[in-house]
């Protein structure tokens, strides 16, 4: 595996594993769980390619994407929009992308040929 691959994998890893421990905390915050299945639902899977190739996805209940929807009419307090998805996979998209322009640097590079090699 190239050292291109290597790096794209770690930072799809890393910014997987951010989403789903930030996700969480604002889950907890504005939704009142009673199975838990919104949260033991979410998956994180990392596949990747040749070079710079690599592919992260999320899977998640299609529920946690309806309460991230704003509703209108109603008086239920239900009815409003909590801040559970969008928020959180576009700010990790963000992320991803920032990393992958800007964070393979030649420090980078030897860092993981010396841990290849170990």
């Amino acid at each position: 595996m190239s050292v291109r691959a290597r790096f794209v994998g770690e930072v799809l890893q890393d910014a997987g594993r951010r989403l789903l421990t930030a996700q969480e905390k604002g889950v907890r915050r504005s939704v009142k769980l009673r199975s838990g299945r919104i949260l033991s639902a979410r998956d994180i899977v990392v596949s990747g390619g040749e070079e710079m190739d690599g592919k992260l996805t999320y899977t998640h209940t299609v529920y946690e994407r309806f309460l991230d929807m704003k509703r209108r009419g109603g008086r239920r307090k239900s009815s409003k929009r909590r801040r559970i998805h969008n928020r959180f996979v576009f700010g990790a998209y963000a992320g991803i992308a920032e990393r992958l322009m800007y964070g393979l640097t030649e420090d980078v590079i030897a860092a993981i040929r010396e841990n290849t090699e170990k």
